[in-house]
């Protein structure tokens, strides 16, 4: 599939598993068919970079999020804008949605994170500072957590109810966490970082679970997605390539 005319940094998929979602630094995000390759309907102009792009769990609304600290929610069915959520004083770089779809929460460059309610006009509930680049955001399976990964190498847990610090912060990384996730009964962490190492940890008390699962000859971690059966995690690195692991033993499938 092919129509971006820049880099391209977020794709998601649509519940159905039918279409997906791009963003990228051409200002756009799109929405394409998944078994014809074709864009679907026109392209949805953010205006600056678009850097994360995410999808409420129903699959009506899109966020994207862009250089110019604003969050901007669009009908999945028209493109239409609906919304533009201000807060940020720069550059979105995490966003994610609770999943129940009642919070959305993103992170910038400046270590802000705002926490939203989604069905009332964006209005923030939480400011969170932190100073540190928010480079990942992940609510835990029961929505009640947020987990954040940061430049400065460290993990935290928040609750989402009270923006109270629950666990951080979280060392072992040598470089900046770039993904974070939840392993879907919501006892552990996972955390992949430039330093070429997926690290787990239980997520009660922080503490790390085995060893660093090591990738060798990389420049680093890039990204972390979870099977949806919980049992491999699949990692993006800066050599262009993708690999799997055992979620339980961290071992290379």
């Amino acid at each position: 599939m092919s129509g971006h005319a820049e880099v391209m940094r977020g794709v998601v998929y649509l519940p159905e598993g039918d279409r997906v979602v791009t963003c990228s630094w051409d200002k756009t995000v799109r929405l394409w068919d998944t078994t014809t390759g074709e864009e679907e309907g026109e392209p949805m102009e953010h205006g600056v970079t678009v850097d994360r792009v995410a999808v409420t769990k129903d699959g009506k609304w899109i966020v994207s999020g862009g250089y110019d600290g604003k969050l901007k929610v669009w009908e999945v069915e028209t493109h239409k804008l609906v919304e533009v959520w201000e807060g940020h004083g720069g550059w979105v770089s995490s966003i994610a949605i609770s999943p129940d779809g009642e919070f959305v929460a993103s992170g910038d460059y400046g270590g802000r994170i705002l926490i939203r309610e989604a069905k009332s006009g964006g209005e923030i509930r939480h400011s969170i500072e932190i100073g540190s680049w928010v480079c990942s955001l992940s609510f835990s399976p029961s929505g009640e957590k947020i987990a954040t990964g940061h430049n400065d190498n460290t993990i935290r847990v928040f609750d989402v109810a009270t923006a109270d610090l629950i666990l951080g912060s979280i060392k072992g990384h040598e470089r900046n966490i770039t993904s974070i996730l939840w392993s879907l009964d919501g006892n552990h962490l996972f955390s992949g970082s430039h330093d070429c190492t997926i690290r787990k940890w239980d997520s009660d008390t922080g503490d790390p679970v085995g060893e660093p699962w090591r990738e060798n000859d990389t420049d680093g971690i890039t990204s972390l997605a979870l099977s949806p059966d919980g049992t491999r995690i699949a990692s993006g690195s800066f050599d262009n390539t993708v690999r799997f692991w055992d979620a339980d033993s961290g071992s290379q499938i």
